[in-house]
């Protein structure tokens, strides 16, 4: 154990996120620093220290976040906005806060209403978990590679934002800077959605009169696309309460996509012929300028099919620091938030652009039905 007068890192949360961060931090070698851990849940604390995530636990988080020079806050989004009234007595002066939740953008607004510019706070959200949950799910190399999201306050010393950027390099992560309102709405649809679709589609089979036929049949499509059903309700539930508007703003999206696919369904082959006349397919040996109501369903998966190997094929959004070189200063810190408030802008403005086209489609669509 570390010696005990030597600097504290309070970990809050010693579940999958928590005690995966806290094997992190324990594992290295040069390490100057004690790990204490806290849980509401009695159980993972002590498993937390069993696996030797943490050096010891603590029963009352005055205990646990009292002389620490770093506290992580791993829970669920509104659970850490709590924290943050709840112990904010108890924080040392000049002591840094990051957190781990999906949701960034009321947590900064609420950290700086209750704590000021007296404590650095850095936002922070680890594009890594599992469908599995608590201690036992932890592993030292969940982050490993993954995108971590990181939304510095903007009155937080350099010195603050590297002390997170060395938490996130021990971890194996590559740290991204986006604007917290950016965040949310990015993340809305690669992650908040994608969960809402998985429970959706298990209660559209589950609660079919087929469901013990059609759970005989299910392989590995099925257990893929409904894999997210497994996490904790919680979490998702304070995902989804922390983020409606973004997350409500992609699923009208993603309605749109589907009301596409189901017209190019119900369009009998000379109806497909007059909308998409000779509609280009992938050269396989067919004719490439095959037409119908077939035409038109082949180009929707070719299409996404293409992209789909674009987006493996590179990485997107990460900023991978190369051996050797240094972690961001402050004024690439300031740049990046900057261009993270323009991206966000334009990203607002495509949005805009979209959802006036699917009104269009839906004039357009009522019109035929008349």
């Amino acid at each position: 154990m570390a010696d005990s007068k030597q600097s504290k890192i309070a970990i809050i949360g010693t579940g999958l996120i928590g005690a995966s961060v806290g094997l992190n931090l324990m594992a290295r070698k040069d390490r100057k620093y004690e790990v204490v851990g806290i849980d509401r849940s009695r159980q993972n604390a002590r498993t937390a220290k069993e696996m030797k995530a943490v050096d010891r636990t603590v029963r009352y988080l005055d205990e646990a976040v009292r002389e620490a020079s770093m506290i992580v806050l791993a829970v669920p989004a509104r659970a850490a906005e709590e924290l943050l009234r709840s112990m904010e007595p108890h924080v040392s002066p000049g002591a840094v806060i990051t957190d781990t939740s999906s949701t960034k953008a009321s947590f900064m607004a609420t950290a700086q209403e209750v704590l000021g510019d007296g404590v650095s706070v850095i936002g922070g959200h680890p594009m890594a978990g599992s469908e599995r949950s608590g201690p036992s799910a932890a592993r030292i190399d969940l982050f490993q590679g993954a995108a971590w999201a990181v939304t510095p306050s903007p009155s937080a010393p350099e010195p603050s934002v590297r002390v997170v950027l060395g938490l996130i390099d021990a971890a194996g992560a590559v740290p991204i800077y986006v604007d917290p309102a950016e965040h949310d709405e990015l993340v809305a649809a690669v992650s908040h959605v994608p969960l809402l679709l998985s429970v959706a589609l298990f209660k559209l089979v589950r609660d079919s009169a087929c469901w013990e036929d059609a759970e005989q049949l299910a392989g590995p499509g099925f257990r893929d696309m409904t894999r997210l059903t497994m996490g904790d309700p919680q979490m998702a539930t304070d995902i989804v309460a922390t983020n409606r508007p973004a997350v409500l703003s992609w699923l009208r999206r993603y309605q749109g996509e589907l009301d596409t696919i189901i017209e190019a369904l119900e369009l009998s082959d000379e109806e497909a012929e007059r909308l998409g006349e000779g509609v280009e397919l992938a050269d396989d040996g067919r004719d490439s300028a095959a037409k119908g109501a077939d035409a038109l369903i082949e180009s929707l998966f070719s299409r996404a099919q293409l992209e789909r190997f674009v987006f493996d094929d590179r990485i997107i959004g990460r900023q991978i620091k190369k051996e050797g070189e240094e972690a961001p200063r402050s004024g690439d810190v300031l740049g990046q938030m900057f261009m993270g408030a323009y991206l966000y802008g334009r990203l607002k403005e495509q949005l805009n652009r979209g959802e006036e086209r699917e009104r269009e489609a839906a004039l357009r669509r009522g019109s035929r039905k008349q």
